[in-house]
């Protein structure tokens, strides 16, 4: 089963303080998730992987009859995620959770082009993003 993540940050916060947004979407199931984040760019991004393996977790039933496929257009996420970039201090907290999930969950993470990831599109449709 094919699943898309997206997180994005800008520079000005919105009234309660957010000034980002993750996102997820799982196509074969019809489904789209999509919340507020207070944070940078890289935490955004880990989040929304993070929040859909959260996701994965909580509902097996619904995973059990396929192979988990996830993609993200983060490179920075997937090559940490995937060991084939070094990770910073900051970042270490969130890729050793996603790699924690890894452990319960077998999926595989690969990238794909801001265009092809389906989660985009539904935080593209959130003011300033």
């Amino acid at each position: 089963m094919n699943c898309y993540f997206y997180g994005a940050a800008r520079e000005s916060r919105s009234i309660l303080g957010h000034n980002g947004v993750v996102a997820f979407s799982i196509p074969d199931l019809n489904l789209i998730f999509k919340a507020q984040i207070k944070g940078t760019q890289a935490e955004a991004e880990y989040a929304s992987l993070i929040a859909l393996l959260e996701f994965i977790e909580l509902n097996p039933k619904l995973f059990r009859n396929g192979k988990i496929q996830i993609f993200g257009d983060s490179p920075t996420v997937v090559h940490q995620i995937n060991f084939n970039l070094g990770c910073s201090k900051e970042l270490e907290p969130y890729r050793n959770l996603a790699l924690q999930y890894r452990r319960r969950i077998s999926y595989t993470l690969g990238w794909v082009s801001k265009e092809e990831n389906r989660a985009f599109g539904l935080a593209r449709a959130s003011a300033a993003f």
